[in-house]
């Protein structure tokens, strides 16, 4: 589950004074002065400010330069959250989810990440796609999670990018759909996600949901072989040597098998095993 960290949240509603006090508790925080910050803080919530509430729960709820304390973390976030701050209502989900400080309620999480949710907190979309997607102390239920896992992704959330890639890749919850299915993973994969980033590649190689197009494979599978993968190391040795996508270079080839070899792909190996046979300089 994703766990909301100190944000100081402004809006064009808050007053000039009100948002110089947020400043200042931010520097304190920000320079380890957390006594400094928690006194601003706990003025401000003391006269109604929300986003001060916000951050004054999370110092006590994370015992951050100050003792630890659920129970007034509760107080605070209950505050914020009853005026309908996202970020409150999260941070109360998580709280009786995880049992910190209250007693584990699955029941009042669901229904305060659904708050947050409907008040567009990416976090709360996610975590709801996750426990339908799951069937995490509700009944299973890939309809609601599709629904949740569209929000956040509409956010711009890569993980719920990736999961919708897979939901329609899969058919969990929709029909089958390649076609939309690489479409998610392409948004996850330019947010730098390596698993989307995987099966984006292994689309475009094998032509589900689109044309085949090795040359479009071929460079969503090195980005990914960049990033220490194996198998997309291996299938980049073999494009290689075939010259699918790219020019045919048995150097190129080698490289990406011994590095994949380097991890025990047994794959890998067997074709350096190979080359070597073929090529002395590949028997070093």
């Amino acid at each position: 589950m994703k766990i909301v960290i100190w944000v100081l949240f402004f809006s064009f509603s808050l007053s000039l004074f009100a948002q110089d006090i947020l400043l200042q508790a931010e520097k304190a925080y920000a320079n380890g002065k957390y006594l400094k910050a928690k006194q601003i803080l706990k003025r401000a919530a003391h006269n109604g400010n929300i986003y001060a509430q916000v951050n004054l729960g999370f110092m006590y709820e994370n015992g951050k330069g100050i003792p630890q304390a659920y129970d007034k973390a509760l107080f605070w976030y209950k505050k914020a959250a009853k005026k309908s701050n996202a970020k409150a209502q999260y941070n109360l989900g998580y709280m009786y989810e995880t049992g910190k400080g209250v007693d584990q309620n699955f029941t009042k999480a669901l229904q305060w990440y659904e708050r947050s949710a409907n008040n567009k907190s990416v976090n709360a979309q996610y975590n709801l796609g996750i426990i339908y997607y799951n069937g995490e102390y509700v009944p299973q239920d890939y309809a609601l999670a599709l629904k949740w896992f569209t929000l956040a992704a509409d956010q711009n959330d890569t993980q719920a990018q990736y999961n919708l890639g897979i939901m329609y890749e899969t058919g969990k919850g929709v029909s089958k759909n390649a076609s939309i299915a690489l479409q998610w993973y392409e948004k996850a994969a330019k947010n730098h996600y390596l698993d989307a980033t995987y099966n984006l590649a292994t689309l475009y190689y094998e032509g589900k949901g689109v044309a085949q197009d090795y040359t479009k494979a071929a460079y969503w599978y090195q980005k990914v072989a960049m990033q220490g993968n194996a198998t997309a190391q291996y299938i980049l040795g073999e494009m290689f040597l075939s010259g699918q996508g790219v020019k045919k270079n048995k150097i190129m080839a080698y490289k990406f098998w011994l590095e994949a070899a380097k991890q025990s792909h047994q794959s890998a190996q067997e074709s350096l095993d190979i080359l070597c046979k073929e090529s002395s300089w590949a028997c070093k």
